[in-house]
């Protein structure tokens, strides 16, 4: 058994091709499931059994650990079963057979969160970035400049495995922890590596930290890109005073929400050719990114999104259709998620929005409650009028929709008494 921790800091242990892993909610602990594998291959064994006995299951270990496994059995054919209980995290997010999924199916996906996602194209890519910035907008009302940074690095991170790690794919998987209103996402590709990657660049870094720290400058590249996407990466994290960790090779540089920044080497790694290479990055959804300041220096980003540009009319206005965005109008979470939506376009677009209600026949009182009421009470009924607009609604939901209002503002009025 490895004896490096003590039982209080266990992550993974190992007796002889039993592989147990006590926690996976910390880079740390992919050191340490990589360390067992290889001394139980040093010592003979082609086939382990991968026991979890945990609690939290974070993106930043879930993702390599994964990565790492389908590494070893595709390139070094080594076996691994599994013993996991059925209602278990990990049973259900991927782990033991990440998700391969069509472009369309990943646009389809309502809840793309808590699942562990294997990619090697760009419309994969594309549609994995949609998926969950549509999710989350649905989620909770994001601060100015969020979901904009969002796209950035969702697009970037992901895109940059599939032009610089010559591995042929990548592994993603995000958490929303809604209690912190923060968003978890971690990046991992089983490819060269960045200092491999940079030696072959007129950079041509001395070790593995030297590499990531110049990665994260401002045009530092392999020269297969503008060498960006982790300059991008840093300045919006660091905006959003959220963190960061980059872990290749036998090096890894993390940065906190404070701004500390931590270093450690001599890590173990898959080969020397083959260094491997995990972002693990955290965006607070209630904090702004001021977008200007962090793309001052390479020329701003647009933020594309393909849903927000079908809705946008000639006058520059949103179209948004109630029925087709909504799971139902039956509940007051689905009048939640539309309210939410509605506030981050708002956000992001800095235009009217016209709601239609044409394939609506009939709300329920606490749906109206939470998407017209609500968002009454939270735009003010100035700055309501001014900017939102609706039509296509019948008498039916009309009359529950202005129900809603009036009781919603008595209550308020009665709470200033």
């Amino acid at each position: 058994m490895e004896k490096n921790a003590s039982k209080k800091e266990l992550r993974v242990t190992r007796k002889n091709n039993r592989i147990t892993i006590h926690r996976m909610n910390h880079p740390s602990c992919v050191s340490s499931f990589l360390r067992a594998l290889q001394r139980g291959i040093a010592k003979g064994y082609r086939a382990f059994s991968v026991e979890w006995i945990g609690d939290l299951v974070f993106p930043d270990a879930c993702v390599p650990i994964a990565g790492i496994i389908a590494y070893y059995k595709e390139n070094r054919h080594i076996d691994f079963s599994y013993v996991l209980s059925e209602d278990s995290y990990l049973y259900h997010c991927g782990f033991t057979e990440p998700f391969i999924e069509t472009a369309e199916v990943i646009e389809s996906e309502p809840y793309p969160f808590d699942k562990l996602y294997r990619y090697n194209n760009s419309s994969q890519v594309a549609a994995l970035t949609q998926a969950y910035i549509n999710c989350i907008s649905r989620q909770t009302e994001c601060s100015d400049g969020v979901i904009t940074g969002l796209i950035w690095c969702l697009n970037e991170i992901m895109d940059n495995v599939l032009v610089h790690s010559e591995s042929g794919c990548g592994y993603v998987m995000a958490q929303y922890h809604q209690a912190k209103k923060v968003i978890a996402i971690c990046v991992y590709d089983n490819g060269i590596g960045i200092y491999n990657s940079l030696k072959k660049s007129p950079h041509r870094p001395r070790t593995p930290i030297d590499a990531i720290s110049l990665a994260i400058q401002e045009g530092v590249g392999d020269g297969k890109g503008q060498g960006n996407g982790l300059f991008g990466l840093y300045q919006i994290v660091t905006e959003n005073n959220g963190g960061l960790n980059i872990t290749s090779g036998s090096a890894s540089m993390m940065w906190s929400s404070d701004g500390e920044m931590k270093k450690y080497e001599n890590l173990p790694y898959i080969t020397r050719d083959y260094n491997a290479t995990a972002i693990d990055y955290r965006l607070n959804l209630g904090h702004d990114i001021n977008i200007q300041k962090a793309f001052k220096s390479i020329g701003g980003f647009d933020g594309f999104d393909i849903r927000l540009d079908y809705m946008l009319q000639d006058d520059n206005t949103i179209k948004y259709d109630i029925f087709s965005n909504s799971m139902g109008t039956a509940t007051r979470e689905s009048g939640a998620f539309l309210r939410n939506d509605i506030l981050n376009i708002l956000t992001r677009m800095n235009t009217g929005i016209i709601l239609d209600f044409a394939g609506v026949k009939t709300v329920s009182s606490s749906f109206a409650d939470e998407l017209i009421a609500k968002l009454v009470l939270r735009l003010g009924i100035i700055k309501f009028n001014q900017v939102i607009r609706i039509i296509n609604m019948n008498e039916n939901v009309k009359f529950l929709c202005e129900r809603s209002i009036y009781m919603r503002i008595h209550e308020a009025w009665k709470a200033l008494q």
